[in-house]
């Protein structure tokens, strides 16, 4: 068995006994589609000036922060919003993001960047 299919055990019970049936369900038949029946629903735009990186030994997560924040009874209150993606997920980004920047600020069309 792939990891595209499983084998399903269903069980029909009736007055004679059990029986018991398996069919095989074909998950890349299921979740496959095509690339123009994709809708982009945006939730939430938020902007970010800052971010929070911490990694356990299951995923990532970045919390994306809005600085400096406001001053509420005494304390700063910080809006935020946190990611979690697994490792594969977080490498990939950084991998992007980086070749991303580097090819924008060559082509001149970045306002700063401290390239390294």
């Amino acid at each position: 068995m792939t990891t595209e299919k499983r084998d399903i055990l269903l069980k029909e019970g009736d007055v004679s006994g059990e029986q018991n049936e398996t069919i095989t369900i074909d998950l890349k038949q299921i979740y496959s589609f095509d690339p123009k029946d994709i809708s982009l629903d945006i939730s939430g735009i938020h902007y970010s000036n800052l971010a929070y990186i911490q990694v356990t030994n299951r995923d990532v997560y970045i919390d994306f922060l809005e600085m400096p924040g406001i001053k509420r009874e005494g304390k700063v209150s910080l809006t935020g919003t946190r990611i979690y993606m697994s490792h594969a997920a977080a490498q990939k980004l950084a991998e992007s993001l980086g070749e991303i920047l580097k090819r924008v600020h060559t082509q001149g069309d970045m306002e700063t960047y401290p390239d390294k």
